[in-house]
């Protein structure tokens, strides 16, 4: 009888062991994960330099950040398959129109989808903003400006500086319009 006790305790006692280490490995993994969404949340640091890209309109034509030498404008990182950047859409059609009396132009940028996506997207949502194609895997747009996903969003300012970059969380249209 005694060595079963002496067998179940020991065995109880790893099992104790074993939980207590999972535990531990678990709340370190969510620290860590906890730690990179904070560093994810804030895109660019505000007032550093913006940095270049290369992206094409759907007609084609390739535009860089010197396209909007000594212009303010806020890009809108979306993908067609982005349930909340498609419900975001009527959001950033209504505000391109205070973005344009501020002083500040409005560009989304596709990030994911086929080109042909996207074309679709912006027919159906009468999509009147300026729309560059960078596809993630294809384009370092969106990874240099940190919108790891979508909706995002980057205001630079006419010297080129970020004033605000960040997801799309309470009060992002005041953000989005440098206000």
């Amino acid at each position: 009888m005694i060595p079963v006790l002496v067998v179940s305790s020991i065995f109880l006692w790893l099992l104790v062991l074993v939980n207590v280490l999972l535990t531990v490995a678990i709340i370190r993994r969510l620290n860590h994960m906890s730690s990179m969404n904070h560093n994810m949340a804030e895109g660019l640091v505000k007032g550093s330099v913006a940095p270049p890209f290369s992206a094409e309109t759907l007609s084609g034509e390739v535009v860089t950040l010197a396209s909007y030498a000594r212009k303010a404008v806020s890009f809108v990182f979306i993908s067609p398959h982005c349930g909340p950047c498609v419900d975001a859409l009527v959001t950033v059609n209504t505000l391109a129109t205070k973005a344009h009396k501020a002083g500040i132009e409005m560009v989304l940028v596709s990030t994911g989808g086929e080109k042909q996506e996207t074309e679709a997207l912006v027919r159906k949502h009468q999509v009147t903003v300026p729309l560059l194609y960078a596809p993630y895997e294809q384009n370092s747009f969106a990874r240099d400006y940190k919108a790891d996903s979508t909706p995002f969003y980057c205001m630079v300012n006419q010297d080129s500086r970020v004033e605000a970059s960040g997801f799309f969380v309470d009060g992002w249209e005041k953000q989005l319009l440098g206000t």
